[in-house]
């Protein structure tokens, strides 16, 4: 949430950033445990930009075996790849890291869910990354994923992400396939322009 964030409107002296909406956090999640599904973004930015750094990180990620050392599979449901978040985030408002709001319409039906890092939970993913470096992973991938997020809203990063046919052609149900050896070829290619 850290990476995804954007500062809160009006400040306040408890919050620190505010990430908006669901979609948009369940794409992150998936970027973040499909590590293979991030390169080829990044892939798509090199190709688009030119930009090399975006090519590094995308070869960085295949040389340090990321797709088959860190890939947590994901479930494609209705609207792409989902999991309930409700343990993992509960966890983290229990101890007032997050609080979660959001905007409700008509008959108070939620129309966006905002997940709020409250400067408690800044300072402790800070505290946690210096205590444990391990734990940088993390943070470089958030930032990655926000790079390849952009400012887009969970309905464009679905769409984005569904734009991948191995994504897109899962059957409902179906855990979404890696596509490691796909980033690879198209590494290669991309190297060889």
């Amino acid at each position: 949430m850290k990476a995804g964030g954007s500062p809160v409107e009006p400040p306040t002296a408890e919050h620190a950033l505010v990430f908006k909406g669901e979609a948009r956090l369940q794409a992150f999640d998936f970027w973040m445990r499909n590590p293979d599904y991030l390169a080829a973004e990044l892939l798509d930015l090199f190709a688009e930009t030119k930009d090399k750094s975006y090519y590094d990180a995308a070869h960085a990620i295949l040389d340090d075996e990321e797709p088959d050392l860190r890939r947590v599979p994901m479930v494609r449901y209705f609207f792409g790849a989902y999991e309930r978040l409700d343990d993992a985030l509960s966890l983290l408002r229990s101890r007032d890291l997050i609080r979660i709001t959001g905007i409700k319409g008509a008959n108070n039906k939620v129309l966006e869910t905002d997940f709020v890092l409250t400067k408690t939970g800044y300072d402790t993913c800070s505290t946690a990354v210096s205590q444990e470096p391990i734990l940088q992973w993390y943070a470089d991938r958030a930032e990655l994923v926000a790079k390849v997020a952009g400012s887009m809203g969970g309905t464009a990063l679905k769409q984005k992400q569904y734009q991948r046919a191995s994504y897109a052609e899962t059957k409902l149900g179906g855990i979404i396939p890696a596509i490691t050896e796909d980033v690879r070829v198209r590494l290669t290619q991309l190297q060889s322009d």
